[in-house]
């Protein structure tokens, strides 16, 4: 007999198959696992927590309709920030976003006056960001914020990765221009 260490987690593939199975503790496993990726992701798209929120569910209730024909030919990660893109899409031609008034996540600075400049130029990126055309936006928010390789972003947005590489260099070359402009 043998044993598996408890320090193991089980894949995520091997998780899939369980709720395929109907097993749901296998369900919340995968859910705790890439909530934050796929809320996170879907956030940064729409500028709505709710919308993300529901984003969020609708992927997950779409893994767990379809558990059975899941094949494991990309990362599940991967499969799930392409369902999510794919619903952040439908409700982005619905309705444009509203522009945040604060960028998350500002890292500490070391005197209040940096921390303030820094957050003018967080929020400044922000809403260049947020001029971007959805599919460069997308892969910016996909490359950045998920750390995805070109090749898991170009799974996620069903393109060749010199699609996405090309992409990303107008993104950023337009996110230059914006922010220059700025200055």
């Amino acid at each position: 007999m043998m044993f598996r260490p408890r320090h193991q987690r089980p894949s995520d593939a091997a998780l899939v198959a369980r709720v395929a199975d109907g097993d749901e503790r296998a369900f919340g496993a995968l859910l705790r696992r890439h909530q934050d990726a796929v809320y996170g992701f879907a956030w940064r798209l729409l500028k709505d927590p709710q919308e993300a929120e529901d984003v969020t569910q609708e992927t997950f209730l779409s893994l767990f309709q379809i558990a059975g024909r899941y094949r494991p030919e990309a990362a599940l990660r991967t499969f799930l920030l392409r369902i999510a893109k794919n619903r952040c899409i439908d409700r982005y031609r619905k309705k444009r976003p509203d522009l945040m008034d604060e960028f998350p996540d500002i890292p500490s600075a070391e005197t209040p006056l940096g921390l303030l400049e820094h957050a003018i130029d967080a929020d400044r990126l922000e809403k260049a960001i947020d001029g971007l055309p959805v599919n460069q936006r997308s892969a910016i928010l996909l490359r950045h914020t998920q750390q995805l390789s070109y090749r898991q972003i170009a799974e996620v947005m069903e393109l060749s990765a010199s699609a996405v590489e090309s992409l990303l260099v107008r993104a950023r070359r337009k996110l230059r221009e914006v922010l220059r402009e700025d200055d």
